[in-house]
């Protein structure tokens, strides 16, 4: 049941899970189905409920600073209105939100407000319910000494023992269910965040999304617009 388990997860996710969440799920599934076969495993990975166990969505605001300094840059020399944006594997949201916390605090000091949406995307239906609701604990606000802490302050409305994100904000971000084993419908994306998908990814599977990706996306580069992917710790662009 385990040898099935991780097919599948490398099948339908590209991923190679870790042996405790497959543990996990095995559990789960013959305490709720009674069995674990072709059908169920399909039933469970397609419907996304497998990724509440084999996927971590452990997340807070501000968590990669790089990624922010390099997208605060971009900003500084971004000579259009309009910037679309996706944020691929957004877990509970928290880097999608950052990154319009940070458009926000970036448009106030500009002579040149840049108007701009994003949409955000997971394949764990609970987490895109968590990112669409906009609430987090204080866990999501912890202090790793990131510069960028600063911006999400206008933005976060303290209530009890949970934040929520203002509806100022949240009209900014689009949040969606999404295998991104598969493609997403074309659009022209000016920049790309994809460091969360490239945790999970086999080897194998992170050179094939990058490949999906230019071709999705390539419009924009035939345009001359700027295209950007960020993985990690580099940055590709074209």
């Amino acid at each position: 049941m385990i040898h099935a388990i991780n097919e599948a997860a490398e099948k339908w996710y590209g991923i190679k899970a870790d042996p405790a969440d497959v543990m996990k799920l095995q559990n789960h599934l013959l305490k709720n189905f009674g069995k674990i076969d072709h059908g169920v495993l399909k039933e469970v990975f397609l419907t996304g409920e497998a990724a509440s166990f084999l996927t971590v969505n452990e997340t807070y605001f501000f968590r990669e600073p790089l990624h922010f300094k390099l997208l605060w840059d971009f900003l500084s020399g971004f000579d259009d209105y309009y910037l679309q944006i996706c944020c691929a594997a957004c877990a509970s949201g928290c880097e999608a939100y950052s990154i319009a916390m940070l458009i926000e605090s970036f448009n106030k000091s500009s002579k040149n407000p840049v108007l701009y949406h994003i949409d955000a995307c997971d394949l764990n239906p609970m987490a895109i319910d968590t990112a669409s609701r906009g609430l987090y604990n204080p866990r999501a606000l912890r202090e790793d000494g990131n510069s960028f802490h600063y911006a999400a302050e206008p933005f976060l409305k303290k209530n009890e023992d949970t934040y929520r994100i203002e509806n100022s904000l949240k009209k900014h971000v689009s949040f969606f269910v999404h295998n991104l084993m598969n493609k997403l419908p074309p659009k022209e994306y000016d920049i790309v965040f994809f460091r969360n998908a490239f945790i999970y990814f086999l080897p194998q599977n992170r050179e094939t999304q990058i490949i999906i990706y230019k071709i999705i996306f390539c419009c924009r580069i035939f345009l001359n617009r700027l295209f950007l992917v960020i993985i990690n710790d580099f940055i590709f662009s074209e």
